[in-house]
């Protein structure tokens, strides 16, 4: 931990550079004419062209050494720029949006949050939000669930008066599978209108999402809940079709709450198109959270107001203005001049984190926190059985084999992380049963790839160059997001691959692109993704969760891998409620995954799970990996 630890050196350089130095580093964005909620939701998105493709990082070392050079020169110039400003004062607003709402006591405060601009909301507040990392951070300001988890990942009741358990018998389990579950629903619970919620709210929630005519991605509740009834006012009651471990956890999502006031009308009228767009999903949204939607100027900033008759209480901060800044390097500039207060999750990278944390902490101006939530992986094309890995386990085996995820780790995480040989972290309880059971690994070892591609009919030409006996190049497209870190990690991945005799290409499509859920699905080759280590059974690797054209590309099975005996065991384990049994079936399928080479994994990484915040601010802090949303608490946090 030395590097997130050590401060940079220190020289004395004019703002000028400061600012042609960003200029150098960030990315120009697209100006976008029409806001994104009067764009019809099913037309299909523009194509874009391919943009010229990278040239191969092959030297590691050099990369590893350019990043680090570049992050301490922007930490100099940023605590040079922050100790030769005039002070911000903390919770200072800017002059944008309405006045808020002044509190019972004092001035009213407000938080200035800074988030990258791709993680604006596009589609909507909840049920159509996106599957961005920062995405569920308005969800959980807006709106609110049943149940909440901690920082420990303990789970709390929220709009339910109680957690559901079989020994309290509001949780009951049948002979034939079935289970019933019983939510008594606080009284005090308001819409930001001032309506009271009810349990025929999450009645009409539930039939939503169960849908299939509206394009939702369909988790384990949609899928496994037969019924759900209003019993009284405060009474909701959800049979399940079968057991499922999470079954009394009911987030803003999973079991969602949707106003049967203001929507079931245009809903029972039958028009899909016009249900999935209306405002109210956007800029006329209406939640239970602990704050109501303010202002909303696309591209720029967005509004929360303290909602006074939240069921918890009226939040301690009065107005939080999130505003979208470019990329990552922006965000460091703000953070370090005092513009923004915080950044949650979904926003910094961990280069960023390191600068930022750099010229924190040595003077305790801040936090400044990773959180390692699963793993940098490399997803394969199933879909496509011509493809020379589609169905040759030795093929994948080999690629494995061929990458130096160590050299890939130290020049790209700054020496934080190590290669993982699966999703689950070292630390978690089950990962001693998978290596009882024998946790393939697959070290750096060309010999060990050419022996496993000749085998599998592929041999190295004069050239260099792995071919078919009908003398067909190996050719694999190595693809990721125009994310400079992305973009980074796709030409490494390439350049060894390309080293190793596979005529490796990378190819970076546009993060802010309209089909970007259609890009990251349909690829000729890999796509180079964050991998969330959740409590879904490998949900990514289950046929329920391929993306397709009739469900807008939603879903987190990229490749499209499709296996019974691995969807059998995915179900098995959302269904098992015993721990030690679940377990063991979790380690079962991450040994399949291993032992079939289905996904390459990288290192265990952070990725954009950071948190950043000022001294100003308390409250925000670590979170856990099922529920990565530093919001989930919002309505508690302080600030001087």
């Amino acid at each position: 931990m030395d590097a997130l630890t050590a401060g940079p050196r220190r020289t004395i350089v004019g703002a000028s550079a400061y600012d042609q130095l960003w200029g150098q580093v960030r990315r120009q964005e697209a100006a976008i004419s029409t806001p994104f909620w009067d764009r019809p939701r099913l037309a299909p998105g523009p194509r874009y062209r391919e943009r010229e493709r990278a040239v191969c990082m092959s030297d590691h070392n050099q990369q590893r050494g350019a990043v680090q050079a570049l992050i301490g020169v922007v930490s100099i110039l940023g605590l040079l720029l922050v100790s030769c400003a005039p002070a911000s004062k903390p919770g200072a607003a800017p002059s944008i949006g309405a006045p808020p709402d002044q509190g019972p006591a004092g001035d009213p405060k407000t938080l200035r949050s800074g988030m990258i601009a791709g993680e604006e909301p596009q589609e909507g507040i909840a049920l159509f939000g996106e599957a961005g990392t920062g995405a569920p951070e308005f969800t959980f300001m807006y709106h609110a669930g049943l149940t909440v988890f901690d920082q420990q990942g303990n789970l709390h009741p929220w709009i339910a008066q109680k957690v559901p358990t079989i020994e309290d018998g509001d949780w009951k389990t049948f002979p034939d599978g079935r289970m019933e579950i019983s939510w008594k629903l606080r009284s005090d619970a308001r819409w930001h209108d001032g309506t009271s919620l009810t349990a025929e709210d999450f009645v009409f929630g539930l039939q939503i999402v169960q849908d299939d005519q509206v394009p939702i991605e369909q988790g384990p509740s949609a899928r496994l809940i037969s019924r759900a009834v209003a019993t009284d006012a405060q009474t909701l009651v959800v049979t399940w079709k079968q057991p499922y471990i999470l079954a009394n956890s009911g987030g803003p999502v999973e079991i969602p709450a949707v106003p049967r006031h203001l929507l079931a009308n245009l809903y029972q009228a039958g028009d899909t198109q016009a249900f999935i767009n209306s405002p109210y999903w956007t800029r006329e949204f209406v939640g239970l959270g602990p704050y109501r939607l303010g202002a909303w100027e696309p591209g720029s900033h967005i509004e929360a107001l303290a909602f006074d008759q939240y069921f918890l209480g009226r939040p301690k901060i009065d107005r939080i203005v999130v505003q979208f800044l470019g990329d990552g390097n922006a965000l460091v500039a703000s953070l370090l001049s005092g513009d923004v207060d915080m950044t949650p999750m979904g926003s910094l990278k961990l280069s960023n984190l390191v600068t930022v944390k750099n010229a924190w902490e040595p003077t305790g101006l801040g936090t400044a926190l990773p959180v390692f939530s699963g793993t940098r992986s490399v997803r394969f094309q199933f879909r496509d059985p011509s493809l020379p890995w589609a169905q040759d386990v030795r093929v994948r085996a080999a690629m494995l084999h061929a990458l130096d995820r160590q050299g890939i780790a130290e020049a790209l995480q700054f020496g934080l992380t190590s290669p993982a040989d699966t999703l689950m972290p070292v630390e978690d309880p089950a990962y001693r049963l998978l290596e009882q059971r024998g946790l393939t690994r697959y070290p750096y070892d060309l010999a060990r790839a050419e022996r496993l591609l000749n085998e599998a009919g592929w041999t190295r030409g004069p050239d260099g160059t792995y071919r078919s006996s009908g003398g067909q190049p190996f050719s694999v497209e190595v693809r990721s997001t125009d994310k400079v870190d992305n973009v980074q990690e796709g030409q490494a991945v390439a350049a060894q691959w390309e080293a190793a005799g596979l005529n490796a290409t990378p190819y970076a499509f546009p993060d802010k692109s309209a089909d970007k859920p259609e890009l990251r699905s349909v690829f000729p080759g890999v796509v180079v993704y964050q991998l969330t280590y959740a409590n879904d059974g490998l949900g990514h690797l289950t046929t329920a969760n391929i993306p397709a054209a009739q469900t807008r590309w939603n879903g987190s099975n990229y490749g499209g891998y499709s296996d019974p005996l691995f969807d059998q065991l995915s179900e098995q384990y959302r269904t098992t409620l015993d721990l030690g049994t679940r377990q063991g079936l979790l380690a079962d399928l991450l040994k399949m995954d291993a032992d079939n080479v289905l996904t390459i994994h990288l290192y265990y990484s952070v990725g954009t799970n950071t948190l950043a915040f000022r001294k100003a601010v308390r409250g925000p802090g670590p979170v856990p990996a099922g529920q990565l949303v530093n919001a989930w608490n919002v309505h508690s946090w302080e600030m001087d």
